[in-house]
């Protein structure tokens, strides 16, 4: 399906976030939109997301995971996903092969899995709904694989909010997913994304809710 996007990404754009849990710096994640390239015959966008650990908190956990996509141009739908994990003495790199024609993906371990239509990952997640419209009221649903997993997730669009930043204030559009089943998107878990209310639709804020509280990741740059 070809769609017709609100928004024209820009190559090289680049978001940089803190990572707090109550009055904790965790960190920082940035996500950044690399390049425009040619995958198996296919213009892709290649994306980007690194998450780091706060070095002053080393003593207590230190992580560096890295996550690179290519994704269609014409409908960012995911082609190849890439996810390596650095987290204190643990180490995990995995690659995934989408094929939304034949419904399957293909795991690095040979692992053959069936896919639901149009899924996306986490990462194209996000950049996706930058490109719909975002009317308070609706629902828009979605198709996630994560960890191996399918979800068909609901995404209601909550409301209206200003949202404080150190770069200035953003006028916004909360942004909920919910899925009946385990996993972040669950409503024991859950997660929160309020994108600007303008033409450029950032994600200024992400709200992602663990077993132990909530990780608040809050835009403290643009680049382009």
């Amino acid at each position: 399906m070809f769609l017709l996007f609100l928004i024209c990404f820009s190559v090289g754009e680049r978001l940089e976030y803190t990572a707090t849990f109550s009055f904790l710096h965790l960190g920082s994640m940035t996500l950044e939109i690399q390049d425009t390239i040619t995958y198996n015959n296919t213009d892709c966008y290649f994306l980007s997301s690194i998450l780091s650990s706060n070095q002053n908190l080393r003593f207590l956990f230190s992580l560096n995971d890295t996550i690179q996509v290519y994704a269609r141009r014409y409908d960012l739908l995911p082609l190849f996903y890439e996810k390596r994990v650095n987290e204190g003495d643990f180490r995990n790199h995995s690659e995934i092969y989408f094929y939304h024609d034949d419904l399957s993906v293909v795991y690095d371990d040979s692992i053959n899995l069936e896919l639901l239509e149009e899924s996306r990952d986490i990462l194209t997640f996000w950049y996706y709904l930058r490109t719909v419209p975002l009317t308070i009221g609706d629902t828009i649903n979605l198709h996630i694989h994560e960890s191996k997993e399918n979800y068909e997730v609901n995404c209601f669009v909550s409301k209206k909010e200003t949202i404080k930043t150190s770069i200035g204030n953003f006028n916004t559009i909360l942004v909920e997913p919910r899925t009946e089943e385990k996993g972040m998107f669950s409503s024991k878990g859950g997660m929160q994304i309020w994108y600007s209310d303008d033409d450029l639709r950032y994600p200024v804020q992400i709200k992602t809710k663990m077993n132990f509280g909530s990780i608040l990741f809050k835009l403290k740059g643009v680049a382009n």
